[in-house]
C-alpha cells in the first residue's frame, strides 16, 4: 500500500495530464476543457444564424410576407376586388352606384363620384357566372389586411413571391365589415378562390414590389 499518495478521478474531458507525487501532492497541467470550447464555439455559430435569418430569410424562417403588406400602403393598379353581397347593397343605398340590368341575369353597378373618390376605377360586375360573385376594380394605393399567407418562394436571392389572401381597407361604412378581397388570377381571369402573387424585392430592406399575374 502506498504512503502519503492520492487517488484522484481524472475525466479525461476536463484534465489532460495529472501527476501523482507522494510529497508534493496533485499537480495537473489542463489544457482548454469542453465546456469552454461550447462557450467559446456557440455564440458565433448563434450570431451567424442570426444574421442569415435578418438577411435571407433561410429558408422562409425570418420572413414576414404578412407583416410586410400591411406595413405599408400597397399599390393596387387595376385590380379586381370582390364585394360581399352586405357591400352590393349598402353601396346602392349610399349612392356609390346604381345598378342596371344586362339580361341574362347579369348586371352592372355605374359608379357614382363617391366610389370613384374611394378610387373604385370600373363599374361594379354583377352575375358573372365564371367569378360567382359582385367585383370591381380599384386603383390606388390602400392598407390591406391579410387574412391568410399561402405559399412562400425564392425567385433569386433578392427576390421572394407570396400568394395571400388580402383584403382591402377602404374608408367607408359599407366595406367595414368585410373587406373586399383581392382576386388572382386563375387560367387567365379573376377568380374568388384564387389568392393573387406578390412579389417581394429587397433593396436595402424587402419591400412589396407588385402583384404578379
Amino acid at each position: 500500500m502506498l504512503k502519503n499518495s492520492a487517488i484522484v478521478a481524472c475525466n479525461p474531458l476536463y484534465c489532460n495530464r495529472t501527476f501523482i507525487n507522494e510529497k508534493k501532492g496533485l499537480k495537473s497541467t489542463s489544457a482548454t476543457d469542453d465546456k469552454q470550447v461550447v462557450v467559446n464555439i456557440l455564440p458565433k455559430k448563434y450570431a451567424v444564424l442570426a444574421a442569415c435569418l435578418a438577411l435571407t430569410g433561410c429558408g422562409g424562417g425570418g420572413f414576414d410576407a404578412g407583416g410586410l403588406l400591411e406595413s405599408h400602403p400597397v399599390r393596387l393598379d387595376g385590380e379586381q376586388v370582390m364585394l360581399s353581397g352586405d357591400a352590393l347593397n349598402c353601396g346602392v343605398r349610399e349612392d356609390l352606384w346604381t345598378v342596371s340590368s344586362l339580361g341574362d341575369e347579369r348586371s352592372v353597378g355605374r359608379l357614382s363620384q363617391k366610389a370613384r373618390d374611394l378610387q373604385f376605377s370600373d363599374d361594379v360586375q354583377i352575375g358573372d357566372a365564371v367569378v360567382g360573385a359582385p367585383y370591381a376594380q380599384i386603383r390606388g394605393s390602400f392598407s390591406v389586411k391579410v387574412l391568410q399567407v399561402g405559399s412562400l418562394r425564392d425567385e433569386d436571392a433578392f427576390t421572394k413571391l407570396a400568394d395571400a389572401k388580402v383584403g382591402v381597407k377602404i374608408d367607408h361604412s359599407c366595406f367595414q365589415n368585410e373587406l373586399p378581397l383581392v382576386m388572382g388570377i386563375k387560367h387567365g381571369q379573376f377568380s374568388r378562390s384564387t389568392n393573387p402573387l406578390f412579389r417581394f424585392k429587397m433593396d436595402g430592406e424587402w419591400m412589396v414590389d407588385q402583384i404578379i399575374h
